[in-house]
């Protein structure tokens, strides 16, 4: 009797202790990567490695996000809410909390948590950063970006803190505007009193300070160098004047400029690039981001970091490069071409699959909670993608003062519906036959009844949009200006 009760102590103490490993193996680590600005057809560039993950992950084509706007959309995908829920509608605002944030929920539930990011519109000042335990957001001085391979370097620091449970957000932004591949060269000179002081490239936008005495005014001639004939419109800033520079009929402008009381000059190199160019150089910047991807995912692969691991690997929002209305960037518009984004989910079961269910950048969060086991300590508006229904239909939006109009769409049995209140109007689209949403077609049977849905929704959410942040401090809009969301 007695070895009969030691025997059953010790299979109870076995299984209790199987048990504990079960729960330990179970709560896997997360890694989130988010490119910036990714069109989910990636702006047909050719991108292997990211390509070659397809096949072995599951992927959602059908995947929209909630704002074609970096903050808000962020927000979105960290908290399963709409911008409105969260009081966040543009990049100058600020998110005071209020909502738990992914970061917030994992780091209660025992994981290390660490992000990193490459723009500035989601440093941690806006309030992104909650929950955060390790939060790199060093940018240089001439610029509010950094590069692909610069992420890379800064995080493979990073990486001999990490231990398991962890929670890991990698932010690359490449193919965000100034569409400018670290590879491309200075194309023009700047002057002062007529000696050289530097070179400055004008499609990466990138400050130039000029240093000279307190209050000293000096001459300055900026020379173009080379130039995409044809193909792009040249300037500078410089105070609060702006300059043109065409390559066509002038290649240099002269200027005076007055330092300020530290002796320092801010110049501000700006490029408007045709559709051809843009898209040109926006497909180099998503093939540059591959190949640096590729070797950060590599790395991660060696040191171990991808077993027991959820990688789930989409954008914010997607971008324009001319197809609707020779529009360059986002924000403005809710076609499908600025919010349809791609969205992969890699698993350490190595299931793959590609699926066509409506799918919102809203269920990242619930999906995460899923895979760790935890209660979500709010209501979600998003569906966890291990749930093959999807959505019945998806609301998107979009709000001044960064876009032109406050703009509302609903997308349902496969068309797009965009009222722009202000014009009084309505855009239907067929995305079966249009994934762009670039080719408005006549309203069908399924009209009237998106118009309804898309009114309610409208009266639903006007008291939470009628405050909007006040005039932006000078640093948001250098930051804004420099990343192409303030002409």
């Amino acid at each position: 009797m007695r070895k009969a009760i030691i025997v059953a102590i010790i299979l109870a103490v076995l299984a209790g202790g199987g048990y504990f490993l079960f729960l330990k193996k179970s709560r896997p680590n997360i890694i989130i990567v988010v490119v910036d600005t990714l069109r989910e057809d990636l702006g047909g560039a050719n991108a292997p490695f990211f390509n070659s993950l397809k096949k072995r992950g599951i992927y959602f084509k059908n995947t929209f996000t909630t704002i074609p706007i970096t903050l808000p959309a962020h927000l979105s995908l960290f908290t399963s809410k709409y911008p409105w829920e969260l009081g966040v509608l543009n990049n100058n605002m600020e998110f005071k909390g209020g909502t738990e944030t992914l970061a917030q929920v994992l780091k209660r539930k025992g994981y290390l948590t660490m992000g990193i990011v490459s723009l500035g519109t989601v440093q941690a000042s806006t309030g992104i950063n909650r929950g955060f335990d390790f939060y790199n957001d060093k940018f240089p001085p001439t610029r509010w970006w950094r590069t692909a391979g610069e992420i890379n370097e800064a995080l493979l620091p990073m990486l001999k803190n990490l231990k398991s449970p962890f929670f890991l957000w990698i932010h690359y932004s490449d193919p965000h505007e100034p569409y400018a591949p670290p590879w491309v060269e200075p194309d023009g000179e700047v002057f002062v009193n007529g000696k050289k002081v530097g070179d400055v490239c004008f499609l990466k936008k990138e400050l130039f300070f000029i240093h000279g005495e307190p209050g000293e005014v000096v001459k300055v001639t900026v020379k173009l160098t080379s130039a995409l004939e044809n193909k792009a419109f040249y300037g500078v800033d410089a105070g609060d004047t702006r300059y043109p520079l065409n390559n066509k009929r002038k290649r240099e402008i002269t200027f005076t400029l007055k330092l300020d009381d530290k002796g320092i000059g801010e110049i501000r190199p700006r490029v408007f690039l045709k559709p051809a160019a843009a898209h040109w150089l926006y497909k180099k910047e998503v093939e540059y981001w591959d190949s640096q991807f590729k070797i950060m995912y590599n790395e991660l692969e060696k040191r171990g970091l991808l077993e027991n691991t959820y990688m789930i690997i989409l954008a914010d929002h997607g971008e324009g490069l001319g197809e609707w209305k020779a529009h360059k960037g986002h924000i403005h518009f809710l076609n499908a071409l600025y919010t349809r984004i791609p969205l992969l989910l890699l698993s350490p079961g190595k299931k793959a699959g590609e699926r066509s269910e409506l799918r919102s950048i809203m269920d990242v969060f619930p999906t995460v909670l899923k895979l760790t086991h935890i209660s979500s300590p709010h209501q979600v508006r998003g569906i966890d993608l291990l749930n093959q229904k999807g959505h019945p239909r998806l609301f998107l939006q979009t709000f001044k003062p960064e876009a032109f109009f406050d703009r509302f769409s609903v997308i349902e049995n496969a068309f797009q519906l965009i009222h722009t209140p202000e014009k009084n109007q309505f855009l239907f689209f067929n995305l079966s036959s249009d994934r762009a949403a670039i080719h408005p077609v006549n309203f069908n049977q399924f009209t009237a009844k998106m118009m309804k849905v898309l009114k309610q929704y409208e009266d639903e959410i006007k008291p939470f949009i009628g405050k909007r942040e006040g005039k932006r401090n000078a640093a948001q809009l250098k930051m804004l200006k420099s990343l192409g969301y303030v002409k």
